[in-house]
C-alpha cells in the first residue's frame, strides 16, 4: 500500500499564482493529479486531510484564491481586481 502524499496549501496557492489570468478548475485538477498523484491530500497550518475541493473552499474563505464561473484566480491578479470592481455599484 502506498501512503498518500500530503501537500501544503501554499503549494497550491503558488501553483494558481503561475496563472495570473486564472486556471479552469478542471485544468487545475489535471495539473494537481499529474504533479502529485490522485491520492494526494492537502493540509494547512490549521487543517489536515483535505481533498482539492475542500482546500479550495478553505483558501477561498480566507481570500487566498477567488473562484468565479469555474475559474480559479490568484488573489491580487488583475482579473480578480477587475471582477471586484465590476460588482461595485456607483
Amino acid at each position: 500500500m502506498t501512503d498518500a502524499i500530503a501537500i501544503h496549501g501554499h503549494d497550491i496557492i503558488d501553483l494558481v499564482a503561475t496563472y495570473p489570468d486564472g486556471i479552469r478548475l478542471s485544468q487545475l485538477m489535471e495539473v494537481v493529479d499529474e504533479r502529485f498523484g490522485k491520492s494526494v491530500t492537502f493540509h494547512t497550518c490549521s487543517s489536515m486531510g483535505m481533498d482539492l475541493d475542500g482546500l479550495l473552499r478553505f483558501l477561498e474563505d480566507r481570500d487566498k484564491v477567488r473562484i468565479t464561473s469555474g475559474v480559479v484566480y490568484p488573489v491580487g491578479s488583475a482579473t480578480t481586481f477587475t471582477s471586484a470592481l465590476s460588482s461595485i455599484e456607483i
